[in-house]
């Protein structure tokens, strides 16, 4: 009788520690609302690239208002950038992957306003490319997908050093997940 009690006591405890419940929630990360999959289109100002305007120097308002963006590089809609938590999870940087050149950035930002930007930084893919990243901004379901439904949206003004010269709008909204939402 006592060797089935001293099992069953055994048994009780494994069953009880290998419960998948928890008290522990799991959490985030100290950027959340900044990270994520974006489906973007790219633009280029056709004056920039007819070489009648430079957007170098332009304030975050003028930029805004350019509205001749085009898609020069043929690269069209539905492209990704993600950005993404550093492995030390800074809760004042993040990564930014472009997902157009293949380019990889760690650049600045200030999660209470949910913005990011940078002053000219190295790409981690050993490229040599270098870009400056300017007035990045998450707007808080401020986006319609093509399904109707409200996303998180994004826009980002990115100047390389790629030989063209030129700088490129990237804006789109939060991945859904949804095949009808690229």
């Amino acid at each position: 009788m006592k060797r089935y009690f001293i099992f069953s006591l055994f048994a009780a405890l494994s069953v009880w520690a290998c419960s998948p419940y928890t008290d522990l929630e799991p959490g985030g990360t100290a950027v959340q609302d900044l990270c994520g999959t974006w489906t973007v289109t790219r633009g280029v100002s056709a004056a920039e690239a007819a070489g009648t305007v430079d957007l170098g120097l332009k304030t975050k308002a003028e930029l805004d208002a350019v509205d001749d963006w085009a898609d020069l590089h043929n690269v069209g809609t539905g492209k990704y950038l993600r950005t993404y938590n550093t492995a030390n999870d800074d809760k004042d940087s993040l990564w930014f992957d472009d997902g157009f050149w293949q380019e990889k950035f760690k650049i600045g930002c200030n999660y209470g306003n949910l913005t990011f930007s940078s002053d000219t930084v190295e790409s981690i893919t050993g490229s040599g490319c270098h870009a400056v990243l300017r007035y990045g901004q998450v707007l808080k379901g401020a986006a319609t997908t093509p399904r109707g439904q409200k996303a998180d949206s994004i826009i980002v003004y990115v100047y390389y050093d790629d030989g063209y010269g030129f700088t490129y709008k990237f804006s789109g909204y939060r991945y859904t997940g949804f095949s009808d939402d690229l």
